[in-house]
């Protein structure tokens, strides 16, 4: 089985504080999986490294068996990720929302509607994302995250302030993706 991701002695600090301090983490193509621990152990500092948005201090961390950041610009493609809380115009409609970052992406139109209906809002698509509930906008923030259609999909925290249901229901969803065979973590 090929990796999609592999870390290696991950080494991250922030000033006086050592964020990451050696981690190492493997995850295979076509698995879904959980990254868990308590709050400020260095969950989102990895993810956040993993897609280049901040450079490690140390160790080797690698999409695909590329070196990140350094292939990146290639890679990225091929990744989707929604890190903490999703960002949309909140007058826009879900549909014109996922529109525009389609078009921006050179993504067909038609893949909105693919999306929606993955993520279950294709009913609720045309009301404003201002209206929506936490958990409605948790689901648009990752049917953004599969416009691209990616083969790795990262969630950072996707049921995070999620009542029961909505907490049900996105792990519903993440089953359904990982039954596609799209890693997930």
């Amino acid at each position: 089985m090929t990796t999609a991701i592999s870390v290696s002695g991950l080494v991250k600090t922030f000033g006086a504080t050592r964020a990451l301090d050696g981690l190492d983490l493997t995850v295979s193509t076509g698995e879904v999986h959980g990254f868990l621990g308590p709050n400020g152990s260095g969950k989102t500092t990895t993810i956040r490294v993993l897609l280049g948005l901040v450079r490690a201090d140390g160790g080797d961390v690698r999409l695909f068996d590329r070196p990140v950041p350094d292939a990146l610009p290639e890679l990225i493609a091929d990744v989707g990720a929604l890190v903490e809380t999703p960002l949309f115009f909140p007058g826009f409609t879900g549909r014109l929302n996922l529109r525009l970052l389609a078009e921006g992406a050179g993504v067909p139109r038609a893949r909105v509607e693919e999306v929606l209906e993955l993520v279950d809002l294709t009913d609720r698509a045309d009301d404003r994302f201002k209206g929506y509930s936490l958990g409605m906008k948790q689901r648009l923030g990752i049917a953004a995250a599969l416009l691209k259609a990616p083969r790795l999909l990262i969630l950072d925290e996707p049921s995070n302030g999620l009542d029961p249901a909505g907490i049900r229901d996105v792990r519903e969803l993440i089953r359904r993706l990982g039954d596609d065979g799209r890693t997930t973590v």
